[in-house]
């Protein structure tokens, strides 16, 4: 296969690619087809791979605005004993609020993320939420 910008002669491999959000930054190497030319430079990563650097940038604004990230929200729902749904349903934001913030999607609020941590904290207050 051959290059589409110069010509050249393209392989697989795998490369370091630099997120960012703001003024924070992250490295992971993704893996695609780039082009062998030192001169072009020119890649295709992965379609697999942008889930990761979603993923990344996902973390990088949560830690940006001070809030979890979606591995933690994720955690602690599951501590919690809730589905995401029902976690919708007792902390509100609609029944697939969770998954949007568990997949990055949707950066958690400063007052759910405050919630949040409250409740994990003290899960009794979780009964004061469900009446």
């Amino acid at each position: 296969m051959a290059c589409p910008l110069c010509g050249g002669e393209v392989e697989r491999q795998t490369r370091t690619y630099a997120i960012t959000y703001k003024h924070l930054q992250a490295n992971r190497d993704l893996p695609g087809v780039y082009c062998g030319n030192p001169d072009c430079g020119e890649g295709m990563v992965e379609e697999s791979a942008w889930d990761e650097v979603a993923r990344v940038k996902a973390e990088l604004k949560a830690e940006f605005l001070g809030v979890m990230t979606p591995d933690h929200i994720r955690q602690m729902r599951v501590h919690l004993n809730l589905s995401q749904r029902k976690a919708g349903q007792i902390f509100g934001g609609g029944p697939n609020a969770f998954q949007k913030y568990e997949t990055g999607k949707v950066t958690i609020s400063q007052p759910m993320n405050n919630l949040l941590r409250l409740v994990a904290k003290y899960p009794e207050l979780m009964m004061e939420l469900q009446r």
